[in-house]
């Protein structure tokens, strides 16, 4: 007796990455760390330049920090005992270094770079930063669990009476986010201290204290779904987590807040207030998306691999029904990449139905199928990824539509 084929299986990021050339895990370079493909690339840049564009909106500004830096740094911010996941020190110089596994001591330096005034306050400083994690192999897992992780992160310096509104600030944007993804179900767990095991945390009971209800007040002032997870939080300071649910249900946690009044202690961050004495400015750890690659990965199962229009590494696949079709098919693909409409040709001698089969495979949300009669009257054929079928339809008005769901980040066909 034959066994039926499962259908309807789950969409597995892993499978739908090697279909659309977006990444590749090579044992050679080493697992934790993908190799982006060039659609995968455009993929990647698309969503980090929709980040930074939105960023730069609301003031931060954006550095670049290295790879690696001193192991001391890491002792002096207390990660050196409290964080298991870095890589084995090297020596440069008679000096022991590390790989960077997070951004923060890096950017505290931007803030160290001259003296401030309490009127450049918020000071807000962003990265698309790669840190390095030894994760354990048995954890490892496509582009949800890496070694090599890019942050989107963000380091806002607050003088302690703008703390609320800057927390609300970036809660705004985290909806935002969400909403131009397509997540539209999702919750804020606020991690605080272990109450039997505070020997754990840096910093005073006050300072905890007065943490831990500032994040409380923003997440009630905007009327999010919430919940305390006692224990959970950073050992430097509390924070907000967002566990979003996918098209399939599943919880996941992206974007992460975490409020810190220790770290300015740690490398005595200061600013002169407006009567001119010294005060110690407080930190906000923000990652939007938290890891890109992770998110990545959440966002091609949450999709299926059937990308909006602007996401989509190839927006356009053009299907020429016959050779003699060609010439005008390459007049077409120009057109289309003079108005930096990503398309592909495919020009294969293949059946018009295997090539649309390809193309839907891939999830392509158009071909435009050119024949004698559209090239006869400089038009197209539009098959959509969803089956649905377009007739005579002239060649500019496709490239306005298709630039308006652009610009408007469209979940829509």
């Amino acid at each position: 007796m034959k066994t039926k084929a499962k259908t309807n299986e789950p969409p597995d990021h892993k499978r739908i990455g090697q279909i659309q050339e977006l990444f590749v895990i090579s044992q050679e370079v080493g697992s934790g760390f993908p190799i982006f493909l060039p659609k995968g690339l455009i993929l990647r840049e698309q969503i980090l330049s929709y980040i930074v564009e939105e960023k730069k909106k609301r003031g931060y500004q954006f550095v670049w920090t290295p790879h690696i830096a001193k192991s001391a740094i890491y002792k002096k911010s207390g990660h050196w005992k409290k964080y298991d996941a870095m890589f084995n020190p090297m020596e440069l110089d008679k000096e022991s270094y590390v790989l960077k596994p997070m951004n923060c001591p890096h950017h505290f330096q931007v803030y160290l770079a001259r003296p401030r005034s309490y009127k450049e306050l918020p000071l807000r400083i962003s990265e698309n930063g790669t840190v390095y994690r030894y994760e354990k192999s048995g954890e490892v897992n496509g582009l949800l669990r890496v070694r090599a992780l890019t942050i989107d992160d963000t380091h806002d310096f607050v003088r302690e009476d703008q703390i609320a509104g800057e927390i609300d600030n970036v809660l705004e944007l985290i909806e935002e986010i969400y909403q131009t993804f397509g997540f539209k179900k999702y919750r804020a767990q606020i991690s605080t201290r272990h109450s039997k095991e505070k020997s754990k945390y840096l910093g005073s009971e006050e300072v905890w204290e007065k943490s831990e209800k500032a994040l409380v007040d923003a997440v009630e002032k905007r009327g999010m779904k919430h919940s305390i997870e006692e224990g959970e939080a950073a050992f430097y300071g509390p924070k907000i987590d967002f566990m979003v649910d996918d098209s399939l249900g599943r919880e996941w946690q992206l974007s992460t807040c975490q409020l810190d009044f220790n770290q300015p202690i740690n490398f005595d961050m200061t600013y002169i207030n407006e009567s001119g004495e010294k005060e110690r400015p407080a930190i906000l750890h923000t990652a939007f998306l938290g890891s890109v690659e992770r998110f990545i990965g959440i966002l091609i199962e949450h999709l299926a691999g059937a990308f909006p229009i602007w996401l989509s590494p190839v927006q356009v696949k053009i299907l020429p029904i016959t050779d003699r079709n060609v010439e005008y098919s390459n007049k077409i693909i120009k057109r289309l990449r003079d108005e930096a409409i990503r398309a592909e040709l495919d020009d294969r001698s293949e059946t018009l139905n295997a090539k649309i089969r390809v193309a839907q495979k891939e999830k392509v949300p158009y071909m435009l199928i050119l024949g004698d009669k559209e090239q006869q009257n400089s038009s197209t054929s539009i098959r959509l990824r969803n089956g649905e079928n377009k007739n005579n339809i002239k060649i500019e008005d496709f490239i306005k539509d298709i630039k308006d769901k652009v610009e408007n980040k469209s979940l829509d066909l």
